[in-house]
């Protein structure tokens, strides 16, 4: 008896059947044809996408690293395409190819404006209508189209669904051309061409000329496709993209970015600067130089033929690993300070430093107390190392706790953020100077009537320096002004820490840790780049003791501040009532 398996007879005869369907196919040129046809249609089906960029010149070269890296961190598996004019350098072309760009070369297409008024302005550059070009891409069916001040948070690959010019609505009503989707085509671009220097713009720039041309058929995208750090601060739905994790595009919009904010002077800067965010975009840029270092077209910071620097890893150690990663998100009490208490090469015995913590604790305005340090002196001289068990012997009023200590020694960890400070404001100030609770509360009084500023009881200068044939840039003769705060005495701003650490370049942080003099004309030039505002003095007796820098501080560190003298001079002296002591003793 015959036992057939039906699963092997079923397999048999899908077999034969397969292979006189082929047999027919292939003696049949008109049928051969249509499968042909049938492959090419299902090869349209999936068509070639990219992700286009556009770079007038190397300025804009490295924020166009961090964008084209941050689309790779996506895993995307489409093009990411950068249009490059001529004046784009082959260094920095050969970076975005090695970061997985395609560089593609066009032509300047012609400013209709006056572009002198374009750049006196500062906000629109006379090249970048040539970011049209992008409408000639025909190899591509779709592209999303992506200015070089965005960096991508999360996928945006869902964004090749959307239609023709999808973007993201702006103030005004507009919509924001940082971000949109564009379908290159020929008649389109010729169309384009035809029109452009004709149509009107609100901003004579490309945005307003798109917003012209396409007014009849703009699809809005959800806000978190575009999310401009302007938005975060008035808007609750934007801020909630930053707290539910949901951004997918930031655009750092206005003049202020996270690259150039230390040295603007830019009056808007509070609207446009958000901390957190800008640290998303400075570790990015560290991850992206590590990887050109890695390919041999970066040298890391500090690296000479000579020697290494080495700090080299001090920012990534702290702002990438010894913080969390949502730190300066939100510094909640706006009524306390937090007091850093600093110990190091501080000459101050045990019962002294008692007797400060008891001070600060005792304010009802101190919410916090870290200490940096933890050598101190007995009553005889000898060295003591304090632990946490001397702070819990004191029973003080407020939470106290040794800073942790950081592997890297540098004078630049004065400035550190510090985990765990949930005040807006912080007040520095070295053991060995004596600050009465009266002082330490009208100085605090003073900064949140003026909370860019760095307020302070000791001003600095920069001498005149006569050995050199330079201009003086800071001098003595000016009666009565000075230009910095000490930070052994300083309110400010907690998150100006971590603006000093985690977002300013490390050849600041390289120069310092070589000329430990220089701290505080780093603090000082930022946080008047920063903001444009001058220091304020607090009047004590401490007034008198006024400190003098050799002004070489200023004039080198002028380098990494885009040449300029960050500081603002000022006259102004605030007094405590009732109290009275001369200006500079």
């Amino acid at each position: 008896m015959v036992v057939y398996n039906t699963k092997i007879l079923w397999k048999l005869l899908a077999s034969l059947l397969f292979i006189t369907i082929l047999i027919f196919f292939l003696q049949n040129p008109l049928s051969y044809k249509q499968v042909e046809q049938a492959v090419s249609e299902q090869i349209i089906i999936n068509p070639k996408k990219a992700f286009v960029s556009f770079l007038c010149d190397d300025i804009m070269g490295e924020a166009t690293q961090v964008l084209v890296h941050s689309l790779k961190k996506t895993k995307t598996r489409h093009d990411i395409v950068v249009l490059v004019l001529d004046e784009v350098t082959p260094l920095t072309r050969t970076k975005l190819e090695y970061l997985g760009a395609k560089i593609i070369h066009v032509d300047q297409i012609k400013y209709p404006w006056d572009s002198n008024s374009a750049r006196r302005k500062g906000f629109n550059k006379a090249c970048r209508y040539s970011k049209l070009s992008l409408w000639n891409l025909t190899q591509y069916e779709k592209v999303v189209f992506l200015d070089a001040d965005t960096m991508v948070i999360n996928s945006i690959d869902e964004l090749f669904e959307y239609p023709q010019f999808s973007a993201v609505v702006d103030i005004g009503g507009v919509v924001n051309t940082g971000v949109f989707v564009a379908e290159p085509n020929t008649d389109t671009y010729h169309a384009i061409m035809r029109t452009y220097e004709t149509a009107p713009s609100y901003n004579r720039g490309d945005q307003g000329f798109l917003n012209y041309y396409f007014n009849q058929s703009v699809n809005l995208l959800p806000g978190n496709y575009n999310l401009m750090v302007k938005f975060t601060h008035f808007s609750s739905l934007a801020a909630s993209f930053i707290s539910k994790n949901t951004v997918k595009v930031l655009h750092f919009t206005s003049e202020t970015k996270p690259w150039n904010f230390y040295f603007l002077h830019q009056r808007e800067w509070r609207e446009n600067y958000d901390g957190y965010l800008f640290g998303l975009w400075t570790r990015a840029l560290r991850e992206t130089q590590s990887q050109l270092i890695t390919g041999g077209l970066l040298e890391p910071t500090g690296t000479t033929q000579d020697s290494t620097w080495s700090n080299q890893g001090r920012v990534k150690q702290i702002c990438d690993r010894n913080l969390r990663k949502t730190f300066g998100r939100r510094y909640h009490k706006t009524e306390q300070l937090t007091i850093i208490l600093n110990l190091n090469k501080i000459d101050i015995t045990q019962s002294q430093l008692d007797q400060l913590l008891e001070t600060y604790a005792s304010s009802k305005k101190v919410s916090h107390i870290f200490i940096q340090g933890n050598l101190v002196k007995d009553e005889e001289g000898k060295r003591v190392v304090l632990k946490s068990t001397y702070l819990r012997k004191l029973h003080l009023r407020k939470p106290v706790k040794f800073v942790p200590h950081v592997a890297f020694e540098s004078i630049n960890n004065k400035f550190n953020p510090i985990q765990g400070i949930v005040t807006t404001c912080v007040f520095m100030v070295d053991g060995n100077i004596p600050i009465s609770l009266q002082d330490l509360e009208f100085g605090y009084q003073v900064w949140k009537k003026n909370q860019d500023a760095l307020i302070g009881f000791i001003p600095k200068f920069h001498s005149l320096d006569t050995t050199t044939t330079q201009e003086p840039l800071l001098t003595l003769k000016i009666d009565k002004k000075y230009s910095m705060v000490s930070s052994q005495a300083m309110f400010m701003k907690s998150d100006f820490l971590y603006a000093y650490t985690c977002l300013l370049p490390e050849q600041i942080h390289q120069y310092v840790d070589l000329h430990p003099i220089c701290h505080d004309t780093a603090i000082n030039m930022q946080v008047s780049g920063m903001t444009g505002s001058s220091p304020i003095l607090v009047n004590t007796s401490l007034v008198s003791q006024r400190a003098e820098n050799p002004s070489q501080c200023l004039s080198d560190l002028e380098r990494f501040f885009n040449g300029q003298n960050t500081l603002v001079f000022t006259d102004q002296l605030v007094t405590r009532p009732h109290y009275n002591v001369p200006l500079f003793g």
